[in-house]
């Protein structure tokens, strides 16, 4: 039992000076009947040293700990009376919050475990013994995250959220590039809200941000160039290459449904469709035998055969290639005149798939151009926001949509940046 006793002690993190006497009872659960000595020698109102015993009282909190399933602790509390301003108090605040039948060390565990984006409320409450309100109380409670302040380097981008109770389909993201961390969740990326939200930043704070980065969403751009009108607006690289993917695939459908599913044209579309999309793939590899084909083949020459079957889809492939090219290279003089050529043939190509795309181009040519900005040794782009959407997407399914904002806010902020708690 001493044995139980001294665990029970450490547990509690006790020493033998806070307590008077404990007591282990096991049924239907571990009962632990601890009574505390008192520490108090002046009235936490007034100050006052007069103050008398008036007898005690008793609270229960629960606990959760790898030693017991299910923990409950009787606490037994001194209470006092000030003989000066007649305030009862005591000594209640040892283990756990006033009011609260929760302990401090479960609170740490809750909030431990909600760090992790893959964990839901129902999960923590199930592992702490909890009900799930209790746990959404203790976070919204311990949870406390302000607005960073806006880094020289700025992306901004938005994440699907369903079930908002701000009538928007999307967040708009704050993100440091540099911290890769969030500074900022929105309710909503509209105009409206984006221009009251900038309002009430200070201009020395809008004026220290030097790049913003931002998907080619119309709305950030006259945002930025509202509010941020000393920094340098880039277009998200990634966006521009994801389109150019979707308007070739585009094109490959269109020529493929053109042919009957019995073809060899539909077979090629069909089957290799990764040749056209994906770079990664090595195009000259060792030759396997083709049964459709009846002979040997590499990757290298099933594209020359599926390239021949469609002007647009040549078309459309040579723009992709020369894009990439276009995108991976270094800041130079020349980017303007390549970008430019691009542009000239997707006018005289006319392939329709990609008439937004040149479209596109045209429009955000400077910030195409912007984009190829060097900050900090690193080219200016989304990617911390592509590699944490992710994530915050996992937050919001496996939660099934949370309706309020203020606690999606720091659910996915707490979750990302793992900080924002206070023990108090």
């Amino acid at each position: 039992m001493s044995q139980n006793i001294e665990m029970i002690k450490t547990f509690l993190n006790l020493q033998d000076k806070d307590i008077q006497d404990v007591q282990i009872t096991n049924n239907n659960g571990v009962i632990v009947n601890v009574i505390l000595k008192s520490k108090a020698t002046y009235c936490d109102v007034c100050g006052s040293t007069h103050i008398l015993s008036n007898g005690y009282y008793s609270r229960v909190v629960k606990t959760t700990n790898d030693l017991f399933d299910n923990t409950t602790i009787r606490l037994k509390v001194k209470r006092f009376k000030c003989m000066d301003c007649h305030h009862s108090f005591s000594d209640s605040k040892v283990l756990a919050p006033r009011n609260s039948t929760v302990t401090y060390q479960t609170i740490i565990k809750i909030m431990e475990l909600l760090k992790s984006h893959t964990m839901t409320f129902k999960e923590v409450a199930q592992l702490c013994n909890l009900s799930v309100t209790s746990v959404v109380r203790i976070f919204d409670k311990h949870c406390h995250i302000n607005r960073s302040t806006l880094p020289e380097a700025l992306c901004i981008d938005e994440v699907y959220t369903k079930n908002s109770d701000f009538k928007s389909k999307f967040s708009c993201i704050l993100y440091d590039f540099e911290k890769q961390t969030i500074i900022d969740v929105l309710p909503s990326r509209r105009k409206n809200y984006l221009h009251h939200y900038f309002q009430s930043i200070k201009k020395d704070e809008l004026d220290n941000v030097k790049y913003v980065c931002i998907d080619m969403y119309d709305t950030y751009r006259s945002i930025s160039k509202c509010y941020f009108k000393k920094a340098i607006i880039c277009a998200d690289s990634f966006h521009v290459v994801k389109h150019i993917n979707d308007d070739l695939n585009k094109t490959r459908i269109r020529v493929m449904n053109s042919y009957t599913t019995d073809s060899l044209e539909y077979y090629l579309l069909k089957n290799f469709n990764f040749l056209l999309l994906d770079r990664s793939v090595e195009l000259e590899n060792k030759a396997k035998f083709n049964k459709r084909l009846n002979r040997y083949i590499n990757y290298s020459q099933i594209l020359d055969l599926i390239l021949s079957i469609n002007n647009d889809l040549r078309y459309g492939y040579y723009i992709k290639e020369r894009y990439f090219a276009f995108n991976n290279m270094s800041y130079n003089d020349d980017l303007d005149k390549q970008l430019d050529d691009i542009i000239s043939n997707l006018i005289l190509f006319n392939i329709p798939e990609f008439q937004e795309f040149t479209t596109l181009l045209s429009n955000w040519r400077q910030e195409i151009l912007n984009s190829f900005s060097i900050y900090k040794g690193r080219r200016i782009n989304n990617s911390i926001a592509e590699s944490v959407n992710s994530r915050i997407s996992s937050i919001i399914f496996n939660s099934k949509g949370i309706r309020n904002h203020e606690r999606r806010r720091k659910r996915i902020m707490y979750a990302i940046n793992k900080n924002g708690f206070l023990l108090k």
